[in-house]
């Protein structure tokens, strides 16, 4: 008697917890409002040479300079990324400021047509199961 007692006990502690940490998920989900900052985008520009370490410094400055430009800049060899955020200015118009801002060989990296439309959620499949959970737990609460 007493052994079914405490595994009666011990199955009903784990199912609490159970309902506790999925109450906690719910409300996570529930109370989870939408990135503020969706307009920051991501952009590349292809130049024709390494830098070295004072012309990564001055193209990081030159790129800071201008407007929209957030302060992550990635400089790797010949390649530079940037955010930006695309309500003040684009892609294009950055590497038009930067060109005239110094006399560089570069590109624009500009996405293939095929992949430009393509959804890149790396967590969420809008087929699985946790995509669905979260859209109809948050279709009740909001």
């Amino acid at each position: 008697m007493k052994i079914n007692k405490k595994v009666k006990i011990a199955l009903l502690s784990i199912l609490g917890i159970g309902l506790l940490f999925f109450a906690i998920l719910v409300y996570h989900i529930a109370n989870a409002r939408p990135i503020e900052s969706a307009n920051i985008q991501v952009s590349r520009i292809d130049f024709d040479k390494p830098f070295d370490s004072l012309s990564t410094i001055a193209i990081k400055e030159k790129l800071h300079a201008i407007d929209g430009v957030k302060s992550e800049i990635i400089v790797k060899r010949n390649v530079v990324v940037y955010f930006h955020d695309n309500k003040i200015a684009d892609s294009k118009k950055v590497y038009d400021q930067l060109m005239a801002k110094g006399d560089y060989k570069a590109e624009r990296f500009i996405l293939p047509a095929n992949l430009a439309n393509k959804e890149v959620c790396p967590v969420m499949k809008k087929d699985g199961f946790n995509y669905k959970f979260t859209k109809l737990v948050q279709r009740i609460f909001n």
